[in-house]
């Protein structure tokens, strides 16, 4: 059957680099859009004095950068979100591709050809690579095993790929929280002077370094707070991704090369050619007895329909065995006469007796 029809009809799917085009500026755009309308929704609804308008709006420049780091990530999540729910209907369209087909050096080029319009995803990736090793190669077994667990750590390392922006963020965000620590310190340690000089005058004074501790204090907590939802987000991307390639591995990579039938594509190795052989003749001797079992049966069929032949098949037999039995007898008898016939003759004249 000829690969360039599916068995079952294949929509066309958005490939990830036709997606990476529509998404390239989403964590930017999510970054901008989240920080701004994350600060207007306070200020325009949380008082003032409140401890989470106190925790964004009071405390310097490093909190916005964080929240914009955040949103910076979130939006490389959801990015990667999309991106997984096409590469899981690649999978799908590209296992339509292989659905109870034979592979067949009549058919690769349409294989091949179908398998174009998914080249961007990793299935597509894996499957395109190994089938058109085939195109150019006749292959033992082990060969098409090396390739395809090449395509699979390409497949490996294009996600790890996708995860480095992320991994970024998830790097940033506690420098950033550690820069308005350093920040906060600085300007409680800068106050000190003030403080106690005039101390004795007026409480007031401590104002300053409380609020440099503060700072320090709240620039770690929001880049904590927001780090950690992140890393969770990243954890179950990952697992998800995970499965992912494990499913690729097995239905179009080595679990599939295990399985295909290779004969009119590849070589085989020395094994599996003994082994072929041995079945082959295996399956010859079968033949053979089974075709002996037959002629059995047709003799002994015709031999219980003629009652007079097993009659005379029974004497024959009762003679045999007679003969049998008189053999050491009639062994006996030729001996005797082996004997004598090799005794000398004496002749005996009339006078002598």
């Amino acid at each position: 059957m000829d690969f360039t029809a599916a068995r079952h009809p294949v929509r066309p799917i958005d490939t990830p680099r036709a997606l990476d085009g529509l998404t390239r500026g989403l964590p930017a755009l999510m970054a901008v859009a989240g920080t701004a309308i994350t600060y207007a929704l306070v200020d325009a609804f949380l008082p003032r004095d409140g401890r989470v308008a106190t925790l964004l709006l009071e405390r310097g420049w490093t909190q916005p950068v964080t929240l914009a780091l955040f949103f910076w990530g979130l939006g490389h999540v959801v990015r990667r979100g999309l991106v997984h729910s096409v590469e899981r209907r690649a999978v799908r369209a590209c296992a339509e591709q292989l659905w109870d087909e034979r592979l067949a050096p009549v058919n690769l080029p349409g294989l091949v050809a179908s398998l174009q319009r998914h080249r961007a995803t990793l299935a597509g990736q894996v499957l395109l690579g190994i089938v058109s090793f085939f195109r150019g190669h006749r292959p033992a077994r082990d060969e098409v095993m090396k390739v395809a667990r090449h395509e699979m750590d390409r497949a490996y390392d294009r996600v790890e790929g996708d995860y480095r922006a992320l991994s970024a963020c998830m790097w940033l965000m506690p420098l950033s929280g550690f820069l308005g620590t350093v920040i906060g310190m600085a300007t409680a340690i800068g106050s000190f002077d003030t403080v106690v000089t005039a101390l004795g005058d007026d409480l007031g004074a401590l104002a300053p370094a409380v609020n440099g501790l503060a700072t320090a204090f709240d620039t770690t907590l929001l880049a904590l707070a927001l780090v950690v939802p992140l890393k969770l987000l990243e954890v179950g991307l990952e697992d998800r991704d995970r499965r992912l390639l494990e499913q690729i591995d097995q239905t179009f990579a080595t679990g599939w090369v295990r399985t295909i039938d290779l004969a009119g594509l590849a070589q085989q190795s020395p094994v599996e050619e003994a082994l072929e052989r041995q079945a082959a003749a295996m399956a010859r001797l079968e033949q053979n007895l089974l075709r002996v079992d037959a002629a059995l049966e047709k003799v002994v069929a015709q031999a219980q329909r003629a009652p007079q032949v097993m009659a005379a098949l029974a004497e024959v037999a009762g003679a045999a065995k007679v003969t049998r039995d008189h053999l050491p007898d009639m062994a006996r008898e030729l001996e005797a006469l082996r004997s004598q016939n090799d005794r000398p003759l004496r002749l005996v004249r009339e006078r002598d007796a």
